[in-house]
């Protein structure tokens, strides 16, 4: 049996794209795959093994530590003592046996939009990521955009460059609850994801402020992770915003099917998992059109070029106008978006990539 080693070390860290990624094509591809025996490693094997539920995997402990100690020590090892035939990784992989990593970049944005990231990160991912992308055996995305992107910048086939998309899975009906701070019957622009200069929190103020109804919020949802301290502040002293951090899904589900609009003004996303859950639970979206954005939203969302000269004032029109009931959802639109993009697509796509990377290894053992 062919024996897959999934680095999974994002789920015992914050909410973000990534840990959704694994986390949800985890659930899904070992029922897909029988022929595949998955190895998870994370460094709570037991909190892992509650997240994924009945799935049928094998739980290793991942020690601490960044990704150079991960790459150079701890995988080499694992890979020879758990005879690993392919290893799946986030962004940077061991720099032994290539031909049998599976090596998932979600973006480069550090290379085509560097102002977004500090010195070190930016570098330390060019070295790192573009090791990596342009070495292992099987590389694979989760939008057409970033897939040009990785072939542009590392010089990789474009069809070679496999693709696994994000997804989203409907949530049933909830008996949740909103959270106290957003009163029921409020009517309320959402934002969700973490709070740095890329999200565009600060563009979604100036648009917000333009917004003349005094009844409305901008409820935002994330943890602050380096974002403008000049930015927090202006959030914290906007007296119609609401700030919310590690809001538990069922209650971030509710937030989602009750707000007015949701509004994703980002300035550059590898797919942007949030629109794809707004969309489907029926929540008319506004968001940039900048790099991977239209792919996440398709033609359900109303969209806004962030190089237009005054992008503020588009997007507070669209605002005013979703607060007035003018902005209304294309629903059949939404629907057939977001049933092109559901999670079990994405672990089909994951297991075609696998056995893909594992081809020539079973090709040269013959």
């Amino acid at each position: 049996m062919t024996r897959v080693g999934v680095d999974a070390h994002v789920l015992d860290g914050k909410f973000q794209g990534t840990r959704t990624w694994v986390l949800e094509t985890l659930r899904r591809a070992p029922a897909l795959a029988p022929d595949l025996a998955f190895v998870v490693y994370s460094g709570d094997p037991a909190r892992t093994a509650a997240m994924l539920g009945d799935v049928e995997v094998e739980h290793r402990v991942l020690p601490p530590g960044g990704p150079v100690g991960r790459n150079l020590r701890f995988w080499p090892r694992a890979m020879r003592e758990d005879r690993l035939d392919v290893l799946v990784t986030q962004y940077f992989s061991p720099p032994r046996h290539p031909d049998r990593q599976l090596v998932v970049v979600h973006d480069v944005l550090f290379e085509t939009h560097p102002e977004f990231f500090g010195r070190g990160t930016r570098w330390r991912n060019k070295l790192l990521v573009g090791w990596s992308a342009r070495r292992a055996g099987t590389v694979a995305t989760v939008s057409e955009y970033s897939r040009s992107q990785i072939a542009r910048v590392y010089g990789r086939r474009t069809e070679d460059v496999l693709l696994v998309h994000n997804g989203v899975e409907p949530p049933p009906p909830s008996s949740a609850t909103l959270p106290p701070q957003v009163p029921a019957g409020t009517r309320y622009a959402l934002m969700v994801g973490r709070l740095e200069p890329r999200k565009n929190l600060a563009l979604a103020l100036d648009a917000f402020a333009r917004v003349e109804d005094p009844d409305v919020r901008l409820v935002v949802v994330g943890r602050d992770d380096f974002e403008d301290p000049a930015t927090l502040a202006r959030l914290a002293a906007e007296p119609r915003a609401v700030h919310l951090s590690d809001v538990p899904q069922d209650e971030l589900w509710e937030l989602y099917r009750h707000a007015t609009v949701f509004l994703f003004p980002s300035r550059g996303e590898g797919w942007g998992i949030p629109v794809l859950e707004a969309l489907a639970v029926g929540t008319p979206v506004v968001a940039s059109d900048a790099t991977a954005i239209p792919e996440a939203g398709g033609a359900a969302c109303t969209y806004v070029d962030l190089a237009a000269p005054d992008a503020a004032a588009a997007f507070a029109a669209h605002l005013t106008d979703a607060f007035a009931g003018r902005l209304v959802l294309d629903a059949d639109a939404a629907r057939r978006h977001v049933e092109a993009f559901g999670w079990d697509r994405s672990a089909d796509e994951l297991v075609a990539a696998l056995r893909r990377a594992v081809a020539p290894r079973e090709t040269a053992a013959r």
